[in-house]
This record gives C-alpha cells, structure tokens and sequence, in this order.
C-alpha cells in the first residue's frame, strides 16, 4: 500500500516500511502498512514492539503499551519519550482517525489474527467449490427458498461424497470430488 517509500532506491523489501503514528504529536511511535505499531528510543534508536492490551469497542479504539512499561524493559530513553510527545505509558489508536484497513479490531500479527485467517482459508475452499463444482457461480435460480434448496442438496452430496470415500477406505480423497475412484481387480 505504501507504494512511495517502495519506489525510493535505499528500499530495502526485508525490512518493513515505518512511518509516524501520530506525526503531529510525537516522532517516536511508528506504524507499518501492515499495523505493527513500535516505538523508537531517542537514545539509542532501537525499535521495539508495543504490547497489544485490547479493542475497546464502546470507543472504537486498540489499546497499545510502552514495551519498557509492558516487559519492564529498561529504556533509556524513557523519560525523553513520554516527555517529548505527551506520550503516557501507553496509546489508543482511534479508528476514525487511522486507516481502517491497516488498523483492525484483531491486529495483524496476532493468534487470534492467525486463528481466524487460517478459517477463512478453509472456507474459501469450500465456497470455491459450491461455485465452480456446482455451478452456484453461474446460476438461474429465483427465489430465496429455491436457492436454499439447492445449497442444501450441494452440501449434502459434499457430506455424502466424503463419507463414501471414508468407508471406502479412501481417506486421502474425503475432499476430492472429481478425482476418479481406483477399480479394484477382484480376479
């Protein structure tokens, strides 16, 4: 998304693209496009990670804290930090204020983040399928009963077909649904 700072010849694509979080208030908390949020100490200018303390949902915001008051690390440049920028030991990043798709209520980087994209890569598959498989892609059916009609009957040959395959002894094919079935010789 930053495309700017990826045209600039110092880029360098394994390390991720920063830039300030709140520019008008304080140079020491950063962004990536990717909504890792980090503070850099005045001191010594390493970078570290903020520690992820919640959505809250009745302000539309995610909390963050200062990694040195998160870990209790020693910082040296804490005092300069929170003095500089009025930063207090921790942030709040306002939805309405940051880029919705970079800052979302379950950051990027998270388990719960994880958790769900490796679900949604599961269900992909399987609407994949219902589309192309069953021809729900390209239909003709009017009506919200009929379309119901349909989707059950496609799921529940789904469900038929793996089970055939399971006691079949076919377990490597539960998912297949075009892959032909071996003929056993009986003779």
């Amino acid at each position: 998304m930053w495309r700017s700072e990826k045209q600039e010849p110092n880029y360098e694509p394994s390390q991720p693209i920063t830039r300030p979080l709140y520019p008008d208030r304080a140079d020491t908390i950063v962004c990536t496009e990717k909504g890792t949020v980090h503070c850099v100490c005045l001191v010594t200018g390493t970078q570290r990670d903020f520690a992820f303390q919640g959505f809250e949902a009745d302000r539309d915001t995610l909390k963050y804290r200062c990694p040195a008051a998160a870990y209790g690390l020693d910082c040296q440049g804490k005092a300069q930090c929170h003095a500089a920028g009025q930063v207090n030991p921790g942030v709040r990043i306002d939805f309405t204020e940051q880029n919705r798709r970079i800052f979302v209520p379950t950051p990027h980087d998270s388990p719960s983040w994880q958790r769900g994209y490796a679900r949604r890569s599961a269900l992909e598959r399987i609407n994949n399928r219902i589309d192309n498989n069953f021809c729900f892609e390209q239909h003709f059916i009017r009506g919200q009963a009929k379309m119901k009609t349909r989707m059950g009957l496609a799921l529940a040959v789904m469900m038929a077909m793996a089970l055939g395959h399971v006691k079949a002894g076919r377990i490597e094919q539960i998912r297949s649904l075009v892959k032909p079935i071996p003929i056993r010789n009986t003779g």
